[in-house]
């Protein structure tokens, strides 16, 4: 049988050996974030041209967002755009996301359009004169005269339908 072991009969480095890596755990991540979020500020104003210019409806549609919080209690909307000015890198890769995100949504629509009702053809102009094409023209026969009917006189059939 197995015997269980109290929690202080095990050595008093295995929890600092654990709260060591950790931290360096934790100070890794941290550079990692520091390092990407310095990338993204210099990146930022690229970013955002490249959404502007993908789809400006999305910058629209948060500089309304912003607006409408701000008329319905103007110290989150004062606290949000603030907070846009300040966090522009994250909100430049989110308007870059979102507009890629609608792009992707319009080709989608167009590509279940055409599986829907077929793609379109180009428009071609027809000219309004006739073409003069050179096709050798043969008349047909004359269509033959239709058989003329047998009078049976034995049967009633004919009577019918006078």
């Amino acid at each position: 049988m197995a015997q269980s072991r109290s929690p202080f009969d095990r050595s008093p480095l295995g929890g600092i050996g654990g709260l060591l890596i950790g931290l360096v755990f934790l100070y890794v991540l941290f550079k990692f974030v520091g390092w990407f979020f310095s990338i993204l500020w210099w990146a930022a104003p690229i970013i955002f041209i490249a959404s502007l210019i993908i789809d400006h409806k999305v910058f629209l549609g948060y500089i309304g967002s912003i607006k409408r919080l701000f008329q319905k209690n103007w110290i989150m909307g004062l606290a949000g755009g603030i907070l846009s000015f300040v966090l522009f890198p994250i909100v430049a890769a989110y308007l870059l996301g979102m507009a890629l995100f609608k792009k992707k949504l319009r080709e989608r629509a167009v590509e279940m359009d055409e599986q829907v009702n077929g793609k379109w053809t180009e428009f071609e102009e027809v000219p309004e004169e006739p073409l003069e094409l050179e096709i050798p023209y043969e008349e047909l026969p004359p269509e033959p005269e239709p058989l003329a009917r047998k009078d049976n006189k034995g049967t009633d059939y004919d009577e019918l339908f006078d």
